[in-house]
């Protein structure tokens, strides 16, 4: 019988070790992911220069005119979260702290995206959503309406994630790949087509 709680006891500081490599990778890697895969890197405005800029036709207007952001008034909002020009965050929908939000990304309503995340340019995002912190979205990526993406999850450019998908935390889906309709993908998993 000792062997076998022994072997527990392995398994459990196994886990222990896994849960802190993710959290330190996650707190280690987030500037390689504020460029865009071009190298360059977007314009940024944080939360407190939007919200202070005007309102014209429904969205904050960077007074220069440089700059339109759609942030609906039922939106929850942190009070530190970046965004680039372009950018519609949906009735109802939420973001967390230091979460990032590249130029032309649309969260559709009652949809979350976690602190620290970041969601790359050209990105959509349907209805009810739900993206984990720490997560990185790359450019041009769909995600459909229902789905629901876990904590520290890496999505590549161009990828489509179907509707009422569900990733696991700690996976990663390649550029170009495609997760189905209601697919789900276990925690730590890669989806590479």
């Amino acid at each position: 019988m000792f062997p076998r709680n022994l072997s527990k006891v392995g398994q459990m500081k196994r886990s222990i070790v896994v849960l802190l490599a993710l959290l330190l990778f996650s707190a280690c890697s987030k500037d390689k992911y504020l460029t865009n895969p071009d190298g360059s890197t977007p314009v940024l405005y944080p939360e407190r220069t939007v919200l202070a800029w005007p309102v014209v036709d429904g969205a904050h207007q960077d007074p220069s005119g440089k700059a339109r952001i759609y942030l609906d008034p039922t939106a929850k909002l942190p009070k530190d979260f970046s965004a680039g020009d372009g950018v519609r965050v949906g009735a109802r929908s939420s973001i967390g702290e230091d979460a990032v939000l590249f130029p032309n990304v649309t969260l559709g309503d009652d949809s979350s995206i976690g602190r620290d995340a970041i969601v790359q340019s050209g990105v959509k995002i349907g209805n009810k959503v739900s993206i984990g912190g720490d997560t990185v979205v790359g450019q041009g990526t769909t995600i459909e309406d229902g789905a629901r993406i876990g904590k520290w999850v890496k999505i590549g450019s161009s990828a489509s994630i179907g509707s009422g998908a569900e990733i696991g935390g700690a996976a990663s889906v390649g550029d170009g790949a495609t997760v189905a309709k209601d697919q789900r993908v276990p925690q730590g998993e890669r989806v590479n087509k």
